[in-house]
């Protein structure tokens, strides 16, 4: 049998707690792998230097909290056996990680933005991230401007029909 080699893996949190008395663990996970941990439907959990698969079982994860969930895993009934597993890191290939950054990036990339008062700006050329402070590239009238977003900003997003409607500052588009 083969084992999992670290190096080929990621460190997404560690098992905290049991949850209950029918084998739920609490992983508390880095937030930056929110979307990681949320789509795995399986761990490699550290046990005595080895990384061992455990398979979570059908709706065996829901969030506690923004960087806890509690985690179901299959063949794993009760409160003894989950006991095993606190303290233990939980991984996940390196394949698995999904960029928080790319995947906000992308939602809003190729969107109509829309001001509340003046109407449409242009469309969303380009999605920055400057220090935690998300700025939009966009073309107006030929120039490329840049228009920092806040969800306070924020008055409608449709998917469906792409477009993002902001409440931007006044002047800010003054060009």
């Amino acid at each position: 049998m083969e084992t999992i080699p670290k190096t080929d893996c990621q460190k997404v949190g560690f098992f905290r707690k049991t949850h209950g008395v029918h084998g739920e663990v609490v992983l508390e996970f880095d937030e930056q792998f929110e979307y990681s941990v949320e789509d795995s439907d399986r761990f490699f959990v550290e046990l005595d230097g080895l990384l061992v698969p455990f398979f979570v079982e059908k709706d065996g994860f829901r969030f506690r909290s923004s960087k806890t969930a509690i985690v179901k895993f299959d063949w794993v009934d009760d409160e003894k056996y989950a006991k095993r597993l606190i303290g233990a890191s939980a991984y996940l290939f390196h394949s698995e990680i999904i960029d928080e950054q790319e995947e906000n990036e992308s939602m809003f990339e190729g969107l109509m933005l829309i001001d509340s008062k003046l109407g449409e700006i242009g469309v969303i050329d380009q999605v920055d991230d400057y220090s935690g402070n998300i700025v939009f590239t966009v073309s107006y009238r030929g120039e490329e401007l840049l228009i920092p977003f806040h969800e306070e900003m924020l008055v409608s997003y449709s998917e469906n029909e792409s477009t993002i409607t902001l409440k931007l500052p006044d002047g800010l588009i003054d060009v």
